[in-house]
């Protein structure tokens, strides 16, 4: 029987080299899809808020002898909650009081992505975000 000479494995260090190569090819775009899901995540987020600030909004607005104040003081307040800046709510029409039975009310909020980001809100700087909500009232 023939022994089986063993060659020497020296493919070690030249393959320690290619890990290190991967890894600075790949940690680029591992960091892309981190970062770019965070950002993404907290866009989600502000729109949900102003979603829900619309809805609270309208559902104040609607109700009889409500006002444009308590309205807005009611869509502002979820806005504080969840901490979003430098926010705008307008109403149509403008006086809730004067609106006639089964009319349309419409809210909008809106608010820009920059001040709101956590993270990076260079990356869509220029964004504003806007809802728009529209009940009959009762």
């Amino acid at each position: 029987m023939t022994a089986k000479r063993k060659i020497p494995f020296k493919r070690s260090r030249n393959r320690a080299g290619a890990a290190l190569v991967e890894f600075a090819v790949c940690l680029p775009l591992l960091l892309i899809l981190i970062l770019g899901s965070m950002e993404a995540t907290s866009a989600i987020f502000v729109r949900q808020a102003l979603t829900t600030s619309a809805y609270e909004g309208i559902r104040e607005a609607i109700r009889i002898r409500s006002t444009t104040q308590g309205a807005t003081n009611r869509a502002q307040a979820v806005l504080t909650a969840r901490q979003i800046r430098n926010s705008t709510i307008r109403f149509t029409p403008a006086d809730l009081q004067r609106a006639p039975r089964g009319s349309k009310i419409i809210v909008e909020v809106s608010a820009p992505y920059k001040v709101n980001s956590p993270f990076f809100g260079n990356v869509i700087a220029d964004r504003v975000t806007t809802v728009r909500s529209v009940m009959v009232k009762e």
